[in-house]
């Protein structure tokens, strides 16, 4: 693959926001992967929604999270072990495939009334799955494509594709369900997949030069036994072990707090959507800039969305945790924009893979947060727990980077 001759000179705001649109069939990756991110945000928010219908116990509620974030945890080694060794395209195209009639199903159960909460859990680890074929094999193949001057700037704009499809997710989940109904937001899921698979179906395979070839085991051990030779890499995947822990897992309980503002389904994915919102907002101003700080803008990031979350939890006015969400979504920006892009850059080409398998199992801790934030929920209540869980966030981040502080200290 060559990259296209440019025609003219591009206005100087294109030429570094979009300046990894000039490698080859990048814009069908991102393309690709902004509908997933969709498919999967909608999927999220719709298990959420219906799980607080079906039930009204917070630990049941809070597993329909933790069941799709739970195969980061066992999956992600491997998942990345797979993308180094098999046609990376093929990959996302066959797992995507195989996710399509599952979800038509849960549609069919949904539309006939016959769907009972333990049939998300299921299908929550094989969505969850999905999101690690997306992190360990499709973000490799953005690596792969773009090369090592246009990573930052592409997987800013992945970032923003992630926000983005935050945002249209939660808010086009919420919209169908009020005009439609939810097991018709199924059947948008499916629709959507399928969209998805037909873009990447435009994409040739990348040709790259295949180095894994030793015994899967043996594979494994070397992706863990490069974490003692790799202080950044540490560095960074212990500020997301921290995010995952005891932030992110807020997310399923979005709709009880929604309800207990008193406000409509619409409403309830607006609020869904509001961190992305301000995560895609970072991610403009990011990939608008020639040299981000992308250590700073990763930890501090991280520091500014957990001290937003008491706020977002204690508020007992619909515009207050709305206006806190929002604002937690800048941190969250500078957080994921610079995640993928700080892990790919710590090791070589050929461990790409490895490295992003490893970023997946950490990320893989979100159910334990998810079950934790869920039983301290019962006892206290879902404000109070999620503003403590935020205030152990702050104070573990702060041990950690005392430390491995070399994640603050990346350029």
């Amino acid at each position: 693959m060559t990259p296209p001759e440019r025609v003219g000179p591009r206005p100087r705001w294109r030429s570094q926001t979009l300046a990894a649109f000039d490698a080859p069939y990048f814009p069908r990756i991102l393309l690709s992967g902004a509908i997933w991110n969709i498919t999967r945000w909608m999927n999220l928010f719709l298990g959420a929604f219906l799980a607080a219908e079906l039930t009204e116990s917070p630990i049941l509620l809070q597993l329909v999270g933790a069941t799709i974030f739970a195969p980061f945890l066992l999956g992600g080694a491997i998942g990345g072990l797979i993308s180094d060794r098999f046609d990376r395209r093929l990959t996302v195209i066959a797992y995507l495939t195989f996710l399509t009639p599952i979800s038509l199903a849960i549609a069919a159960l949904v539309l006939t009334g016959e769907i009972r909460i333990w049939m998300l859990y299921p299908y929550g680890i094989l969505a969850g799955f999905g999101w690690v074929v997306d992190l360990t094999t499709r973000r490799a193949l953005v690596a792969d494509v773009v090369g090592p001057e246009l990573v930052t700037n592409a997987f800013s704009l992945e970032a923003l594709s992630s926000s983005f499809g935050g945002v249209l997710g939660a808010i086009g989940g919420g919209a169908i369900i009020g005009l439609i109904g939810i097991g018709e937001a199924y059947l948008v899921v499916s629709v959507l997949l399928v969209a998805a698979v037909v873009v990447l179906l435009t994409v040739p395979s990348h040709t790259r030069i295949q180095t894994a070839t030793a015994p899967w085991r043996e594979d494994l051990r070397a992706g863990i036994a490069m974490l003692p030779r790799q202080r950044p890499l540490v560095s960074i995947l212990g500020v997301t072990l921290v995010m995952n822990l005891f932030f992110f897992s807020y997310v399923s309980f979005v709709p009880e707090i929604a309800e207990d503002l008193g406000v409509s389904a619409f409403a309830t994915g607006v609020l869904s959507a509001a961190n992305t919102i301000g995560a895609m907002c970072a991610a403009i101003l990011v990939a608008s800039m020639r040299n981000p700080p992308r250590g700073r803008l990763y930890v501090f990031g991280s520091f500014f969305a957990l001290v937003l979350m008491p706020v977002f939890a204690l508020a007992n006015v619909y515009a207050l945790a709305l206006a806190a969400l929002i604002l937690s979504g800048f941190g969250v920006g500078g957080f994921v924009t610079m995640q993928f892009t700080l892990v790919t850059g710590a090791v070589e080409p050929a461990a790409r893979g490895r490295a992003l398998g490893l970023m997946s199992t950490v990320i893989g801790v979100l159910p334990f947060g998810s079950i934790l934030l869920g039983l301290i929920a019962e006892s206290i209540g879902v404000g109070p727990a999620i503003a403590a869980s935020a205030g152990a966030g702050i104070l573990l981040l702060v041990l950690w980077l005392l430390r491995w502080p070399e994640a603050l200290r990346l350029p």
